[in-house]
Parts: structure tokens; C-alpha cells; sequence
């Protein structure tokens, strides 16, 4: 939780300086579009399922909520592949952490992506606000960008 802390101290002087703290462009996977910039069932059924796996700890269904090439951006952090999101941000950083996310809003984002506004507090009253904004393949995140609000 400290390098979350740390990273958004740091996205945050960043943005105040008016420097960009965006990653390098890089290959994202192919994704499926939010429909005419709406969210849909899908969307919605996916971001539960996540919510519902993440808090429950169950590792299995989180991992099974990404796509096998997925790509994630925690603030900077690249995570590359679903294995590595698991293993090096979901697992220790969330679930070890005995987080839970409330979800508080989901909209179409840029880009075909889906923002999901969350919500966090870990097991040791840690609290955090972000999104996630994703991109999907089939009914997996493909490309995801975590970004404090």
C-alpha cells in the first residue's frame, strides 16, 4: 500500500507541474467497444463479477475476469499479462491486504473503455478512491488504466 501511496504522491505532483504522467504508448489487445458509448449488461456483469471474486479473496475468479494477454497500468506500474497482474498488483496488493472495493459508478469512458469508479479500504482501514478504465476482449478486462480521483 505504501508504493500506492507513494506513486499517487507522485502522479499527483506531476499533474500539479502540468506534466503528463500517462505511460508510452504500447501495444493494447483488441477490445470490444461499449456499445454506441453506453454501458451494457455485459459491462456490468463483468465489473460485479470482479467485485464479487476480489472481495470474496477468491484468486481463481479475479484472475478469470482478465484475458490471458491482459494489460494494466496502475499509475504508472505496467502489469503485463494476467499472470502478472495477479501476481505482482491483485494478490498482494488487494486480496492479501483483505481489500474490499465498493463500486460506485460505471460509465463509457474514451476509447471504448469502461470506467469503473471504486472505492477501496483495506483489512487495516487503509482507504483509497480510484478508477479502472478498461477495454474488453470477449467477456475478459483487456486493457486496463487504474487512475486516482
Amino acid at each position: 500500500m505504501i508504493i500506492i501511496r507513494v506513486a499517487a504522491l507522485v502522479f499527483a505532483t506531476l499533474m500539479a507541474a502540468g506534466c503528463s504522467a500517462t505511460a508510452p504508448p504500447g501495444p493494447a489487445p483488441a477490445s470490444t467497444p461499449a456499445t454506441a458509448g453506453a454501458v451494457t449488461s455485459d459491462h456490468r456483469a463483468l465489473v460485479e463479477r470482479f467485485v464479487t471474486a476480489i472481495n470474496s479473496g477468491d484468486q481463481a475468479a479475479v484472475r478469470d475476469t482478465f484475458a490471458e494477454e491482459a494489460r494494466f497500468d496502475s499509475v504508472g506500474r505496467l502489469y503485463e499479462g494476467r499472470d502478472e497482474i495477479m501476481d505482482r498488483f491483485l494478490v498482494p496488493e488487494v486480496i492479501r491486504a483483505a481489500g474490499t472495493y465498493k463500486l460506485l459508478s460505471l460509465t463509457a469512458g474514451d476509447g471504448g473503455r469502461i470506467v469503473a469508479e471504486y472505492d477501496f479500504t483495506t483489512g487495516g482501514g487503509g482507504r483509497e478512491h480510484f478508477t479502472y478504465a478498461c477495454t474488453l476482449r470477449e467477456d475478459r478486462f483487456a486493457d486496463c488504466l487504474g487512475r486516482y480521483v
